[in-house]
């Protein structure tokens, strides 16, 4: 994982940050899911006339989650830091036959946050799903030894950015007559990590605060649950590991480390009718780790 500047910084959850804002929507209709696949097997794909949000989706879970959507019929929007890598997750997307539109937003700047709703609404009229992906760990010491300035990171992107967030999201939802929301925290949310007690109080405080919103929407038909990654083969988490995605495998009791396609099905099945009576929930999706 890297935070806003791009260093690598730590191990585990989460994902990656959006910082700049871009130019442009693309026409619409450009890129539009196809039906071919759902006439191939002669049934309908889940997420059909739906619209979902991914932030934090340039590469990672993010990316595979964006993917997975617009595979199931999902219209997406998504949004990170890296400019360059976010127009060939959409490029990807597009040339699957989904529709998929990219835009870089700084999920801590709460103007660019109401931006990109404001966009998502004016684009597609509503809003169904939200997987907020963006997160960041900052650096590793003892509490003392914290900088004041990587502790405000940590606490800006990953609480101030989930409030944010939710705060434009269910607006639009409420609009639309109700949708599901995915928060992702971290396994460090489940337990306490030394070197990474500003890591761990903002995972904490980030199940508290979807929670919280899960008893408020509740009857408004909003969702709103919790996934909890452990250690994820994601590029940036493969980086900090030296390419070797075994280091953590005597970590975990299922003794492999998980993959990104774990979490998204996870994501999926949270915004599918199968999950339609569950909410406020929180998952860890850590091959039992967080039960040690």
């Amino acid at each position: 994982m890297a935070d806003h500047d791009g260093t690598r910084r730590w191990l585990i959850g989460g994902a990656g940050v959006g910082l700049a804002m871009a130019g442009g929507w693309p026409a619409p209709g450009a890129g539009a899911s196809s039906a071919g696949e759902a006439a191939r097997t002669g049934r309908g794909r889940r997420f059909d006339g739906k619209v979902a949000l991914v932030t934090g989706a340039t590469s990672g879970m993010g990316a595979v989650t964006a993917r997975a959507l617009a595979a199931e019929g999902a219209r997406v929007v998504f949004c990170g830091r890296r400019v360059e890598e976010g127009r060939a997750v959409e490029k990807s997307i597009r040339e699957a036959g989904g529709e998929a539109t990219f835009v870089a937003t700084d999920v801590t700047r709460e103007d660019q946050v109401q931006a990109l709703l404001a966009a998502v609404e004016a684009r597609h009229g509503r809003l169904d799903f939200a997987f907020n992906n963006v997160g960041t760990g900052g650096g590793q010491a003892p509490l003392h030894q914290l900088s004041t300035a990587d502790f405000q990171l940590v606490m800006q992107t990953n609480l101030l950015g989930s409030f944010l967030q939710v705060k434009y999201e269910v607006p639009l939802m409420l609009k639309s007559g109700g949708g599901s929301i995915v928060g992702n925290s971290s396994i460090a949310g489940l337990r306490y990590l030394p070197n990474l007690s500003h890591y761990t109080a903002a995972k904490h405080g980030l199940i508290g605060m979807y929670c919280a919103a899960a008893i408020e929407y509740a009857k408004q038909g909003i969702r709103v649950n919790v996934v909890c990654p452990g250690f994820i083969k994601t590029e940036k988490a493969m980086k900090v590991a030296g390419g070797n995605e075994k280091l953590f495998d005597a970590r975990i009791p299922m003794g492999r480390i998980g993959q990104s396609e774990d979490v998204s099905d996870a994501v999926l099945w949270l915004f599918s009718d199968e999950s339609r009576y569950v909410t406020g929930a929180v998952i860890p999706i850590d091959g039992g780790q967080s039960v040690l």
